[in-house]
Formats: structure tokens, sequence, C-alpha cells
């Protein structure tokens, strides 16, 4: 027993934590694919943020070059425009908008969006995990498990950055909207979201990471990632 009366734990921040032996960065980000739970578990001893997050911001610029430089904005705003019936004015300027050098710092804009969405998600598993399930972790296990599910999560991006780039249109379905059509209404392209089995493969490794942290069942990490992804996905949805 420690001297602060624990076994096989310690406490700290006023967390209980795995006595997992750390992991080096490189070692956790290939870890969350091949042995997550063991990798987790050496979060629960240091959870590291920078390494994960840098990567998938890394990545979301690669995606938003790739998709500026391809054409596939342009073809997807004028999409928009043309089904709104709008003057060919406008239609022209976002052409010539599109076209420019100015559609590079939309690409800024997703980095941006996504640190925000991970600092969020991480506010909705401390509340649902540690206010009303009562957990003790640290914020910044949360933010860690945040940053490492989104780093999983690049492969559902790349692979629809893979079709988007193909089909000349970001409206990709991977669930079960591959199965009906291209022209889907809110309600089934919020389904077709809540069943995309990429996704569901991250949000799986966050409820993995909540429960392994917390020393709970997997039923418990389900229950605190669920309004997160339930967000998540209708703002995917919508955006589409």
């Amino acid at each position: 027993m420690n001297e602060q009366g624990n076994t096989g734990g310690e406490m700290r921040g006023g967390s209980e934590v795995v006595d997992a032996p750390p992991q080096s960065a490189i070692a956790t980000l290939i870890g969350i694919f091949t042995s997550p739970k063991k990798t987790l578990q050496a979060l629960a001893v240091k959870p590291r943020l920078l390494a994960p997050i840098l990567v998938v911001v890394l990545f979301q610029l690669a995606f938003g070059l790739v998709l500026a430089q391809s054409g596939v904005m342009k073809n997807d705003a004028l999409a928009r425009l043309e089904a709104k019936n709008a003057p060919q004015a406008q239609i022209d300027a976002v052409t010539k908008i599109m076209e420019s050098p100015v559609r590079f710092v939309f690409v800024t804009f997703g980095p941006v969006v996504l640190v925000f969405s991970l600092l969020i998600t991480a506010a909705l598993l401390y509340f649902m995990a540690n206010l009303m399930l009562g957990a003790r972790l640290r914020y910044t296990h949360y933010l860690s498990i945040a940053a490492y599910g989104a780093v999983v999560g690049i492969v559902d991006q790349v692979t629809r950055l893979g079709l988007a780039v193909g089909r000349g249109t970001l409206a990709v379905h991977l669930g079960v909207g591959a199965f009906l059509g291209d022209d889907l209404s809110v309600p089934l392209r919020i389904l077709d979201t809540a069943t995309d089995p990429l996704l569901l493969w991250a949000t799986g490794i966050e409820a993995l990471g909540v429960a392994v942290l917390a020393k709970k069942n997997l039923g418990f990490g389900l229950i605190a990632v669920l309004p997160g992804f339930v967000l998540l996905v209708s703002l995917s949805a919508l955006q589409r």
C-alpha cells in the first residue's frame, strides 16, 4: 500500500489511475490502433495531448489542401447555388473566388474547428463521466481521450477524402446511406452518419478510453460518449 492508502494505483489530482508503464508518443499513436486498451492504460498515468492533437491538425490541413486543389469545394459550392436558383452574377463571383488563391484561406478553418471540437468533446465527457456518473478524472484525461479518438477518426476522413475526390463532391455516404442513393433527407443523412462503421470505431475508442481510465465497464464509457456522438452526428449530417 502506498502512502495514500491505495493498492495498484495512485491518486493524481483527485483521480485514481492505473499503474501502467508510460509509452512514447510514437508508441501511443501506433498502439491506439494495434493495442488500444493497453495504450489507454498508459495514458492514465501520462495523458498525452501534443502528439495526437498535432497529428490530427496536420492531417486536417492536408485534407483541406487536397479538397481545395481538387475542385471538390468549388463543385459543392456551385451545386448549392444552382439548387437555390442563384443569379448568374453570384455564381460567377463564387467561381472566381474558388478558383483564386483565396480558396486556400478556407483550409485554415479546418484545424481551428477541429481543436475547438476536441475541447467541446472533452468538456462533454467531463460533464457526463465526472459530474453525472461519478468518475474522478482530470479534464486533461478526457481531452487526451478525445484526441486519440480523433487520431482513429483519421481513417474515416481519409476514406471520405478519397471518395470525395473521385466523385467530385463531399456528398459521400459510408453508412446505410450508401444503399439509399445520393439525395438523402436530413433524417436519412443523420442515420447514414450514425451508422458509419469508421466513425463508430473512433467513438468506440473514446468509450473504451473513458471506461479504462475511470476503471468502469464499457457500458459506462458508452453512456459518457453518447451526448457527444449525437451532437457530432447531427452537425455532420446538417452540414452536407
